[in-house]
């Protein structure tokens, strides 16, 4: 007789979940980083824009 955990169907779902909002978190700690040593550099920092810009694209 089986007694070991039961997985439902979400597992893979659940787990592709926390891995996308630790991206998230990982790729938001690296902008506020870069943004930090661009003020103590006394460096401008870039504007974010809403829509994306694509340089050289024709």
């Amino acid at each position: 007789m089986y007694t070991g955990t039961m997985y439902t169907g979400t597992l893979i779902n659940d787990l592709m979940a926390t891995v996308e909002r630790a991206e998230r978190g990982a790729f938001q700690k690296q902008i506020v980083h870069e943004m930090e040593l661009l003020r103590s550099f006394g460096l401008q920092v870039p504007q974010m824009h809403s829509e994306p810009v694509y340089a050289g694209a024709a």
